[in-house]
């Protein structure tokens, strides 16, 4: 068969069926139909003349023929990634499209509140930010830059540790809980307390199951939208388990309760290509600066520097 008349958009499509082993989750991946997945791999078979897949109820495995294919599709992926890298976007990459994944926390509570700065500062760069989520072999982040609070396990990325995110049990002036300022875990025991769901699943991590901490969070509601833990909170409806950095950007929350026995470390990460861009090397020393313990504390490693013994002036209840 003549390279020139051989459809190269198949092997994309074999390549999705392979990797997940069935018709069906190749058409999510890649945003098609089942059926026309199916008479896509059928025409492949016949271009080629040989058959690639068993095919059974419970999924299709590959013939020799199949794999042998796969090796050669894989080599031409990585023929595709080393041109996106070495030739795409030689032109204006000071300017245009950069997407940052990061944490639902610091996204919504560090990074975005200061993102209409840069923004000012760069009015050439399209910084999109959106919330991370774990990838999965249907869906493969394609962010340029990711803050998250999970080490990156995908080997061709980048990976550096920028600091750490501490906790604290917050609540509404107007909470019961407010009026006797700073307090223990044990005084609050009883006490609804509200957890977003990452924080939730790190004490569950991290701590055995006879500690307090783990056991209070267990007993307490938890919920998956961070944006509705801080109305709850400050509707004073509940306490709130929240990373201390909301101290910078809610005034109106009093600090009841530090949690240093559990912290996260924050993970920057990035493919090469965009420290190869302009644009990406501006994003990401922005990113480093937003993170720099020497100049905000709250991302310092240890508790004891990170964390102050006493709330901050504007934590304090109004007399």
């Amino acid at each position: 068969m003549q390279a020139e008349g051989f459809d190269w958009d198949k092997l994309r499509v074999f390549r999705a069926v392979a990797q997940l082993g069935s018709m069906s989750a190749a058409a999510s991946r890649l945003g098609g139909s089942v059926p026309t997945i199916s008479r896509r791999m059928a025409d492949l078979e016949a271009d080629l003349n040989t058959q690639l897949f068993h095919r059974s109820t419970r999924g299709i495995e590959l013939t020799d023929a199949g794999r042998i294919l796969l090796r050669h599709a894989d080599v031409m992926a990585d023929v595709v990634d080393a041109v996106q890298l070495d030739v795409a976007d030689r032109g204006g990459s000071d300017t245009g499209l950069v997407r940052l994944d990061a944490d639902e926390a610091v996204l919504a509570l560090w990074i975005v509140p200061r993102l209409a700065g840069f923004l000012r500062a760069n009015p050439d760069i399209d910084l999109r930010a959106s919330a991370w989520t774990p990838p999965t072999p249907e869906a493969v982040s394609l962010a340029d830059v990711s803050v998250t609070l999970d080490r990156p396990v995908q080997s061709d990325l980048i990976t550096r540790r920028l600091g750490k995110v501490h906790y604290g049990i917050y609540a509404a002036p107007s909470h019961p809980a407010a009026a006797g300022g700073m307090s223990k875990l044990a005084s609050i025991y009883s006490a609804r307390c509200l957890f977003h769901r990452p924080h939730a699943d790190l004490i569950a991590a991290a701590m055995l199951p006879s500690d307090m901490l783990r056991q209070f969070c267990e007993r307490s509601p938890v919920t998956n939208s961070l944006a509705a833990a801080l109305a709850e909170c400050r509707a004073g409806a509940s306490l709130c388990a929240l990373p201390t950095i909301v101290e910078s950007t809610c005034p109106d929350l009093q600090r009841i309760c530090l949690l240093p026995e559990v912290r996260a470390d924050i993970w920057l990460s990035f493919p090469e290509r965009t420290r190869r861009l302009a644009r990406g090397t501006v994003v990401l020393d922005w990113v480093r600066a937003l993170f720099d313990a020497e100049e905000h504390s709250y991302f310092r490693h240890s508790p004891v520097h990170a964390l102050r013994a006493e709330p901050s002036a504007q934590l304090r209840r109004p007399a």
